[in-house]
């Protein structure tokens, strides 16, 4: 179901070393388990208008396919000289046409398959799509409002006084994602990208992003009235949701079922897990960027294909959110971004809407979306001005950590936006009419009647 699958074909080509014209020829065996004889016609054929050669010729002595016994054809690919070679001839999808008849019948039955040929498997385009701005927009959107409604609905839990509202990540969280990080792409490095470690990625992950499925079901359901069908037996119904979305997937990962687990998958960080300052989201988007730059650079010197075809080709699973391209483009049939390069930005507004909500103002907030839009568009930017992928964190993150920590100086309030904690929602409680004993103690008290009449601005003087 390679229409549906956001997965790359796999492709073949040769590397291009010298200005001589490149052959290629692969060979396709066809085996006949039956006690008749075929006549078998094998085409190759090519959609775009390059300067590549095809042709094919028969390995055997009279072309038909006997009782028993297998037929060889080579299927031969010529490339343009190296100085030949642009962004529209160096590659070419390839349309295999196999047609069999019984000898004694005039009854055909046709086979096709494609595969994807390049004469240069070093060559890097520079290539756009509108796909991936469409993208962008779309999954922007969702996590600046998804960041501004954190509270758990579907549940109540009691912790130390106060209703659960999320895992703060700490060091200790931050160093098991690290590690959970670098083990597990050390290990895909140290097994050669093994099938056996692929797909117990894809399973990890497709089985977490189906009870993200689950808990997204069921918040839904507690927005509906208390008497509805569907908010009494919300269980019921949200495990019948994530399986009839989870079980599809795991067949055929369709892209648009691939989005919507990787979305559900968001919302179930961003409601469970939560930044108390600063200093710790600081320490979580720091180590996401070298990691991220560091499996991007070793990708780009040891592997032919690019850091985002790679990581398309062996990890098509729900940790990153896809979206067909509009135009064809050589190894890639997709536009992505990492799940976690959305997630962490929504943890990050998140705790900028918590302290804005706590100073009664509302600058944090803006200077987070208005960041994180500004970050992606130069990062877009980046993608199409040079040849080789660039991870999204390298842009998103250290600008807005850089915009939020501007607008705190400009406020005078760095220390506590540094140092403070900002884990709970306190507004919650004041709309909720909690007594002040549930809250923490203010550090200091103001008579507001023993003040002069000028304008002030809160500070952390």
């Amino acid at each position: 179901m390679q229409e549906v699958t956001c997965k790359p074909p796999k492709s073949f080509g040769v590397n291009s070393t010298s200005s001589l014209i490149g052959y290629s020829n692969q060979t396709l065996r066809i085996q006949n388990d039956d006690i008749v004889s075929f006549n078998v016609v094998v085409q190759q054929a090519t959609e775009r208008d390059t300067s590549i050669a095809l042709s094919t010729e028969v390995v055997s002595e009279d072309g038909i396919l006997k009782p028993k016994s297998e037929i060889k054809f080579l299927l031969y690919q010529m490339c343009p000289q190296k100085v030949d070679l642009t962004p529209e001839n160096y590659w070419t999808p390839i349309l295999v046409n196999v047609t069999i008849n019984q000898v004694s019948s005039t009854n055909k039955d046709t086979i096709e398959f494609a595969m994807i040929f390049t004469c240069d498997k070093a060559f890097r385009d520079k290539t756009f799509d509108w796909s991936l701005p469409i993208l962008l927009i779309i999954t922007t959107i969702l996590i600046a409002f998804l960041a501004k409604h954190t509270r758990i609905i579907s549940f109540k839990w009691r912790v130390n006084g106060h209703d659960f509202q999320g895992f703060e990540i700490g060091f200790m969280i931050i160093g098991i994602y690290i590690l959970a990080y670098a083990s597990g792409a050390t290990i895909v490095i140290a097994t050669a990208f093994s099938d056996l470690i692929r797909y117990s990625l894809i399973v990890i992950a497709c089985t977490i992003g189906t009870l993200a499925i689950f808990f997204l079901s069921t918040e839904l359901a507690c927005l509906l009235k208390a008497n509805s069908f569907i908010r009494k037996y919300n269980l019921i119904i949200a495990a019948v949701i994530s399986l009839l979305i989870g079980l599809p997937y795991y067949f055929w990962m369709p892209w648009y079922l691939n989005d919507i687990i990787s979305l559900a998958f968001i919302f179930l960080i961003v409601k469970f897990f939560r930044l108390k300052n600063l200093k710790t989201a600081a320490a979580l988007m720091f180590s996401n960027m070298i990691l991220d730059s560091t499996f991007a650079i070793y990708i780009h010197y040891t592997q032919d294909l690019s850091y985002n075809t790679t990581v398309l080709q062996y990890l098509n699973c729900p940790l990153e959110l896809q979206l067909p391209l509009m135009k064809l483009q050589y190894d890639k049939n997709c536009a992505w971004i990492s799940l976690f390069s959305q997630a962490v930005p929504g943890l990050f507004l998140s705790l900028a809407y918590r302290i804005d909500r706590s100073k009664r103002t509302f600058t944090y907030g803006l200077a987070g979306v208005m960041s994180l839009i500004i970050s992606e568009g130069f990062w877009v930017l980046a993608t199409v001005s040079v040849k080789h992928s660039i991870p999204q964190s390298l842009f998103t993150y250290p600008i807005m950590l850089g915009a939020l920590t501007l607008n705190s100086i400009r406020r005078a309030e760095f220390s506590s936006y540094l140092f403070g904690d900002y884990l709970f929602d306190q507004s919650y409680y004041r709309l909720r009419g909690i007594s002040l004993e549930d809250c923490k103690e203010p550090q200091f008290l103001l008579n507001m009647e023993s003040l002069p009449d000028i304008k002030t601005h809160p500070t952390d003087l």
